[in-house]
């Protein structure tokens, strides 16, 4: 396999929230504590990024076209050129301290977001599903809502909380726990599932990224040159690049201009293709 290549020298404080934006050809992502929305051009190799009123934490797209995103405000449509956002909602009104992290369309339209307290102090974060009279709680006690998406099929949802290092599957209407991370491999973070129904797990404190079987089995190893890797998602119009992002929030001064490409977006080639992303059909 080859070896990522920096498409993005962004030098981001926590790159997240990456999505291929098919209709637009780019792949967008955010830096939360940044606090911008950045896209990155396949086809032409070129960055843009646009400041953000707030923190930002990750993104998706709606069935017209337009962009949601996580925001420490609530949900928000966002234009993607100018930073303007619109909220929509908030799962958690009033619920002082926790915010909004991870989130993923499904296949039937609905919106999966994940919560968590801020710094993760506390495992009062939840999963919910967007619902027609609102927010469905699906998990409660979550630390840090991370890892979400879904199977080739739709069947099985897979959702990482970062602290204790748990991958959960959601299948048949029960949650199993699949996968407990630990020292041996270290903290998972984002992930995204490939064509195949195979995981690709970042692992935030080794500069790596896992690829893992439908039942948390790993088999392949990514190595990042920089350690703190935060997402993956495949992109590209046939969908096979995997694009990482990193982040510097961790280190030092001295660390960050001895690795300047640390906070920086990544493409790899692949061997497998991923999934077109799904749109959600939100109506609140």
């Amino acid at each position: 396999m080859e070896q990522p290549i920096c498409v993005d020298q962004a030098q981001a404080g926590c790159g997240e929230g990456l999505l291929w934006d098919d209709r637009a050809g780019l792949i967008r992502w955010v830096d939360i504590s940044g606090e911008r929305l950045h896209a990155h051009d396949p086809a032409t190799g070129s960055n843009s990024s646009v400041a953000m009123p707030c923190l930002i934490s990750a993104l998706a797209l709606h069935q017209d076209g337009g962009l949601l995103i996580a925001t420490a405000r609530g949900l928000g449509r966002v234009d993607a050129d100018t930073g303007k956002v619109d909220i929509l909602g908030h799962p958690e009104p009033g619920l002082a301290g926790n915010r909004l992290n991870d989130m993923v369309a499904g296949p039937d339209g609905a919106l999966w977001l994940g919560t968590m307290s801020e710094g993760a102090k506390a495992p009062s974060g939840s999963l919910y599903r967007s619902a027609e009279a609102g927010w469905d709680r699906l998990m409660s006690g979550t630390t840090i809502s991370n890892g979400l998406d879904v199977s080739p099929d739709g069947r099985r949802l897979y959702f990482i909380d970062s602290v204790p290092g748990s991958l959960h599957c959601h299948e048949d209407g029960a949650w199993r726990i699949i996968r407990s991370f630990g020292d041996d491999i270290g903290r998972p973070d984002g992930m995204c599932v490939d064509r195949d129904g195979n995981l690709w797990i970042a692992i935030c404190d080794r500069g790596q990224v896992i690829g893992m079987t439908p039942d948390g089995k790993p088999f392949d190893c990514i190595q990042l040159p920089c350690q703190i890797v935060t997402n993956c998602c495949f992109g590209g119009p046939d969908l096979d690049r995997l694009y990482i992002t990193t982040g510097t929030f961790s280190m030092t001064e001295a660390e960050k201009s001895a690795n300047p490409l640390a906070g920086g977006l990544f493409a790899l080639p692949m061997p497998v293709r991923g999934k077109p992303p799904h749109r959600v059909r939100w109506t609140g």
